[in-house]
């Protein structure tokens, strides 16, 4: 931290541990958004489209329900109703969330294969143990089946 940064002006609440928040306000004396009391139904409006947001529902339906905006966004921008800069953000967070999609499928797939594997190797390990016995009657050994 520079010595220009240590003589800004922080927020004068105070955090959850009982420490003065480190935040930068515009004059001393000030709170910042976090600790205004004159934005708490703001922060809740916040927070609630924050819990809107998580992915507590069926995949495929935010999918949908994310394409159908695309659309909507496209309609707009197209009648004008937005502009095509708003139009662009807009359709960049969506098409960012539709391939976290993707990746957390792929994350999915990978793991079910890793549990297959590992399986498929205990497996293989206790056909080598003498004491196994997993109950076939033709013969043993690793041409058996």
């Amino acid at each position: 931290m520079s010595d220009e940064d240590r003589t800004l002006p922080r927020c004068s609440g105070i955090t959850a541990i009982g420490t003065r928040c480190e935040r930068v306000v515009s004059y001393e004396g000030e709170l910042c958004y976090s600790h205004d009391p004159t934005k708490v139904e703001e922060r809740k409006a916040t927070a609630s489209k924050a819990g809107k947001l998580s992915r507590k529902r069926n995949p495929i339906e935010e999918i949908v329900g994310l394409r159908q905006r695309l659309d909507e966004i496209l309609e707009d921008v197209l009648c004008g109703k937005l502009t095509t800069g708003k139009g662009q953000v807009a359709a960049t967070i969506i098409g960012t969330a539709l391939r976290s999609f993707e990746v957390e499928k792929k994350q999915k797939e990978f793991l079910e294969l890793e549990r297959r594997l590992s399986e498929v190797e205990k497996i293989y390990s206790r056909k080598g143990d003498p004491t196994y016995s997993d109950s076939y009657p033709f013969g043993g050994g690793v041409w058996a089946r």
